[in-house]
Parts: structure tokens; sequence; C-alpha cells
């Protein structure tokens, strides 16, 4: 069963976002709730684009996770 947020479907061209977003995450350089302004500088993008970003990231950690990194899962 899959556990993708229908409201925030996963965006496969973000996978590049989503990889760095784990990185940040894995770093502990901040909360991730405050993570947009990190991939925001990382990614080269807006601040409002990467938030976008993030939400849908946390929105769909898990299915994500079982995406990119399924021999963590």
């Amino acid at each position: 069963m899959s556990t993708e947020s229908k409201a925030y479907p996963i965006n496969h061209d973000w996978e590049h976002f989503y990889v760095l977003l784990e990185g940040i995450r894995r770093s502990g350089i901040c909360n991730m709730f405050g993570a947009a302004p990190y991939l925001a500088s990382l990614a080269q993008i807006s601040e409002k684009e990467a938030s976008e970003i993030l939400v849908n990231w946390i929105h769909n950690y898990d299915e994500l996770k079982k995406l990119y990194w399924p021999e963590e899962v």
C-alpha cells in the first residue's frame, strides 16, 4: 500500500531536491521544518520554491525513503 500523500503527490522531477533534503536531514544542521533556506542556497532556487519542495518531501517522507533509500526501510 502506498503512503504517498494525495494532496502532495511525489514529483519525480524533484528527485535531486529530495536527495539534497535527505543530506540536510542526515547532517543535523537544522530542524527539517527550517530546511528551506538551506535547500534554496544549495540548489540555487528561491526560498518559495524550496518551501514547496520541502512541504512535499515532509508529506511523502516515508514513501520517498522506500523509493530512494530502500536499504534503510
